[in-house]
């Protein structure tokens, strides 16, 4: 009796999920949310899963308020492992590992990606409960305004970029903030 690789192990709980799997990858849209599951090997390390999900609704609208510049991706990814039980895990040499991602897999990956599809999910993901800039929020600030826009709460949302960002931001994101200031018709950052 031969084992299952990885591919074909995950092949089996992703397929009746709705997932469609390119080389080691697989990918499906519920509503407007893109959900991905990917294989990851290392060498040293071996083999995990990362999952990942993103809101194509609101990078459209990211690409409308910042039509200059190829929007970057902001996903939510984390590893199974930390699903799991809060720290990383990779498989290596072991004849039960793609058994045990696979239904790893089955058991944390719908509840992680449910978790996410809501607009409210996201606006917290995104910082919602956070009033102030963080230093290495700026793709972070823009998506959460978008995402309150998308929510009908046009004044939260520009209060979630008011204010000039931290000095260590980069320029590059700091003009794509304003960009998305604008877009979205708030006050000057020097207005309260």
């Amino acid at each position: 009796m031969t084992r299952k690789s990885y591919v074909v192990a995950l092949d089996e709980v992703l397929a009746p999920m709705g997932f469609k799997r390119t080389e080691k990858q697989w990918s499906r849209v519920v509503g407007t949310m893109q959900e991905e599951v990917s294989l990851q090997w290392s060498q040293f390390a071996g083999t995990t899963a990362n999952l990942w999900s993103k809101d194509l609704a609101t990078e459209e609208l990211l690409r409308q308020a910042i039509p200059w510049k190829r929007t970057a991706l902001l996903a939510s990814i984390d590893r199974i492992g930390e699903l799991m039980r809060g720290n990383d895990r990779w498989w290596k040499n072991d004849p039960n590992g793609p058994a045990e991602l696979a239904e790893a897999i089955r058991v944390h990956a719908p509840p992680y990606f449910e978790g996410k599809r809501s607009l409210e999910d996201q606006a917290r993901l995104f910082g919602r409960a956070e009033p102030r800039w963080m230093p290495s929020g700026t793709a972070s600030r823009m998506y959460l305004a978008l995402t309150l826009y998308r929510m009908g709460e046009l004044e939260e949302a520009c209060a979630a970029l008011r204010g000039p960002p931290p000095r260590t931001a980069p320029t590059s994101w700091v003009a794509q903030a304003e960009s998305v200031r604008k877009w979205l018709g708030c006050p000057p950052w020097s207005q309260p």
